[in-house]
């Protein structure tokens, strides 16, 4: 699948299909109006930053040194994601990787998809980064859309799902996420958007 990121837009490469809407767009129906014009008033902040943390990670995973990837506007939320211990063993397979589910016309983008040899799971991971005053939150329900396409389209086992938080002069993972749960929640998440679509 190709990702036009300027666009937004998932197109199926084998019959051109441009998917009607993305995991993100389907998320959205959920959050209250107040959270949603929030996210909108501060994307000048959040957007440039996460987009540079994220680039970072992927051409760190990727073999770039991390001396290469500092030097930027971002370096307190990158070096403590890049120094993080899981990266010691684990084993990159898919980076920035674009899903879809054809079917409901849903495209998205995972962040990272690999293998911990520590604990020999196979990890389907989000990064997330925080500012000063955000709060964590669950990613069940994206990751559990990233999920049901890898299983979908590739039938792919999962054993376990996590979230990354990259904040000013830290990074921690948060708690490990049972596949399950997720795709239950990305289920109930669509399950509501649909019946909204339904509405209108």
């Amino acid at each position: 699948i190709d990702f036009d990121p300027e666009a937004h837009q998932y197109t199926w490469r084998p019959t051109g299909e441009v998917m009607s809407h993305s995991v993100t767009t389907i998320l959205r129906a959920g959050k209250d109006p107040k959270t949603l014009q929030i996210f909108e008033d501060t994307k000048h902040i959040w957007a440039p930053r996460g987009t540079h943390v994220h680039s970072s990670l992927e051409r760190f995973l990727q073999g770039t040194p991390m001396d290469e990837l500092l030097g930027g506007p971002y370096d307190e939320w990158v070096r403590p994601l890049l120094e993080y211990p899981l990266w010691e063993t684990f084993e990159p397979i898919a980076l920035e990787y674009s899903v879809c589910d054809i079917r409901r016309g849903i495209g998205g983008s995972l962040d990272v998809l690999g293998w911990d040899h520590l604990l020999d799971v196979m990890v389907l991971l989000d990064l997330k980064t925080l500012g000063r005053s955000s709060r964590t939150y669950s990613t069940h329900a994206q990751l559990g859309g990233y999920l049901s396409m890898l299983i979908d389209h590739h039938k792919l086992v999962v054993d376990e799902c996590l979230t990354m938080w990259a904040a000013r002069g830290e990074a921690h993972l948060g708690d490990r996420q049972s596949p399950t749960e997720c795709l239950e929640k990305w289920e109930d998440a669509y399950d509501f958007w649909n019946s909204q679509q339904e509405e209108l």
